[in-house]
């Protein structure tokens, strides 16, 4: 009964009050409750979709009444309490991942490989200005308010986690570039289609895998770890494409001491293997590169290239930027 009667949290903003209040203790507790309350919202109105599209076929029911209604209300709105307790659809968890990315141990194999409309793929998060006033140093119950009154969208409020070392496209790009050179040269391509495939598999360095104590695994290209890697290993969540459908799976990565040493074992990796050597053919054109590497099952994704492809442009005009302004390689 004390679920019963807590239904109406779902429904009733009244209870954002209570919820204030929790906020102030656990801001991670809270947290997760908002998430809760967000599914079973749309649980309910999963539930309320359905019996809608079935209520053609009520007309000629016996069981057809008010009577009969409220008792459905009652029994839907109990069954979107107990799921959404219980986490049967997995919303209320992704969504505190999604808000709080620091602590998740959900990693995709490249940022969800998404569209590039992502936010995490087209740059690196940013603190909000809401008022001239930064959100990146509010409390977490003022954030909660923010996204319950609709001021802020959940995806666009900050997690008040710490960077990871790349305050923009710009630093990501000024940072790698002397190591993708290195290692273009000995592939016999570009530096800004290694630059772009790095950026596109950690979100510009915001995604990095990481290790089990929360450091950085410094694999720009997610290369796994299979038994041929002798070195330390990073095991996550990720999501991997089969038949054209992304399926949850736990996968091990490689870890490395710094970045210089990721792209070095790029480097091996792809000139060393064999099924890769038709893209190595192509390597003078980067374009013809990244697709000859996807279509060697590099990536799982279908799309794979044309991201890498497109985040390229953006890659250019930073390095061109960049190397006008006499700042990379310092």
């Amino acid at each position: 009964m004390d679920k019963l009667s807590n239904a109406s949290h779902f429904l009733d903003i009244g209870g954002l009050d209570s919820l204030r209040a929790k906020a102030q203790k656990d801001d991670k507790a809270a947290l997760k409750e908002v998430a809760q309350q967000f599914e079973g919202i749309f649980v309910q109105m999963l539930m309320k979709s359905m019996r809608d599209a079935n209520a053609v076929f009520e007309s000629d029911s016996p069981m057809n009444s008010q009577y009969t209604k409220f008792y459905e209300q009652m029994h839907d709105q109990q069954m979107s309490v107990n799921l959404s307790d219980k986490g049967m659809l997995g919303l209320a968890d992704l969504m505190v991942q999604q808000l709080s990315p620091q602590t998740s141990q959900l990693t995709p194999a490249s940022v969800l490989r998404g569209g590039m409309e992502s936010p995490v793929a087209q740059s690196a998060p940013k603190p909000l200005a809401i008022n001239g006033a930064s959100s990146a140093n509010k409390p977490m119950p003022q954030i909660l308010d923010e996204v319950m009154s609709g001021k802020v969208l959940p995806s666009q409020a900050p997690t008040g986690g710490a960077n990871q070392g790349f305050e923009s496209r710009e630093a990501f790009v000024k940072a790698v570039y002397p190591h993708a050179e290195q290692a273009a040269k000995a592939l016999g391509t570009r530096p800004e289609v290694l630059i772009a495939q790095s950026a596109l598999e950690t979100g510009w360095g915001q995604k990095m895998v990481r290790r089990a104590d929360g450091q950085p695994s410094n694999n720009l290209f997610n290369i796994k770890a299979d038994r041929r890697w002798e070195g330390e290993r990073a095991g996550v969540s990720t999501l991997e494409f089969e038949h054209g459908v992304a399926v949850k799976q736990r996968a091990d990565f490689r870890v490395y001491q710094d970045i210089k040493q990721s792209f070095d074992d790029f480097v091996s990796f792809i000139s060393e293997g064999a099924r890769y050597q038709e893209a190595m053919e192509k390597a003078a054109n980067p374009a013809a590169f990244i697709r000859g590497l996807q279509d060697a099952g590099y990536a799982t994704d279908p799309n794979y290239a044309d991201k890498v492809i497109k985040v390229m442009q953006t890659v250019t005009q930073a390095v061109n930027k960049e190397l006008g302004a006499g700042m990379l390689g310092k």
